[in-house]
């Protein structure tokens, strides 16, 4: 530690490590917004931009090009967050003509583009990954109308088949907003990022604004994060019904017709969650392969 004039520089790296394992460069804004600083107070976007500027430190190991921050050797990367944007804007034009269908199912509250895609850095040949929140007790009800709309359509993802297909693996109602209780550990970085970075598409009586209330908890990692502004408006014919009958009808429906692995892994832990709260089917969650790799790096770079 002794190498570092302060602990900003020490989160300044950590923080574009972090996204060095997705191959993404970073603007001085994206620093300083998602700026990896455990315990602190926030911090103005001047000081992170005079640091990247001035320390002989960083310089030595941070590179920057076409308005754009990596670590050292990695120039190529600025090129590439170019072709990844482009590819992202096509794939969210997508999002938002599915989504638009999607808000009016039964029981949906709220509809967020996740994973890459919500900080455009997609991949040629990647789905589109949707957090949907639904009203309390119509959880199996909303991802049954959901997920049986877009098999319709041929917009859900196949084995080999998952370039711009329509991903829902993860519902959770308007009760269980908090998602801390997911997280792997005390420091789940990729979970805290993933919070942050969410991009909602559908949102109905603020429950978007809700979310962020509920998982302000990352703000003692993520100190200078803030919400996304909604991009569509909710319909007004979306009415969340009353639980009985048919609820329990899609729940018994949808646990008959999983996937055996997905039921043998089903609440063992964070991963794959089946609930009358909580759907998450992440049978190949990466989230602590993701924090290895961040690790690593900041090990390598002295932090």
């Amino acid at each position: 530690m002794e190498n570092f004039k302060n602990n900003l520089e020490k989160s300044i790296l950590a923080t574009i490590a972090y996204f060095d394992v997705f191959d993404y460069t970073m603007t001085v804004a994206e620093i300083w917004k998602w700026l990896w600083a455990e315990n602190s107070e926030a911090i103005e976007i001047s000081e992170i931009k005079n640091l990247l500027e001035e320390s002989e430190f960083l310089k030595s190991l941070v590179g920057n090009g076409r308005g754009f921050y990596y670590l050292k050797g990695k120039e190529k990367l600025a090129e590439l967050r170019q072709k990844r944007y482009n590819l992202a804007e096509k794939k969210l034009r997508k999002a938002r003509r599915a989504v638009r269908f999607l808000g009016l199912m039964p029981g949906v509250k709220m509809i967020a583009v996740c994973n890459s895609l919500s900080w455009a850095n997609a991949s040629e040949g990647s789905d589109i990954d949707l957090f949907v929140v639904t009203a309390r007790n119509k959880i199996w009800t909303s991802r049954f109308w959901t997920a049986g709309f877009l098999a319709l359509l041929g917009l859900r993802p196949k084995k080999n088949k998952t370039r711009d297909k329509i991903c829902l693996s993860f519902f959770v109602d308007e009760d269980s907003l908090d998602l801390r209780p997911l997280a792997i550990g005390e420091s789940d970085i990729y979970l805290m990022y993933w919070v942050s970075q969410l991009m909602p598409l559908y949102d109905k009586d603020g429950v978007y604004q809700k979310f962020w209330i509920s998982n302000t908890w990352v703000n003692n990692f993520l100190p200078n994060i803030f919400p996304r502004e909604q991009v569509v408006v909710a319909k007004k014919n979306n009415s969340a019904g009353r639980s009985g009958f048919g609820e329990k009808f899609f729940r018994w429906l949808q646990i008959k017709m999983m996937p055996a692995n997905l039921k043998e892994m089903a609440n063992r832990d964070s991963r794959v969650v089946v609930t009358d709260k909580i759907l998450k089917f992440h049978a190949n969650d990466r989230r602590e392969e993701y924090k290895q790799k961040w690790i690593k790096r900041t090990h390598e770079l002295g932090i």
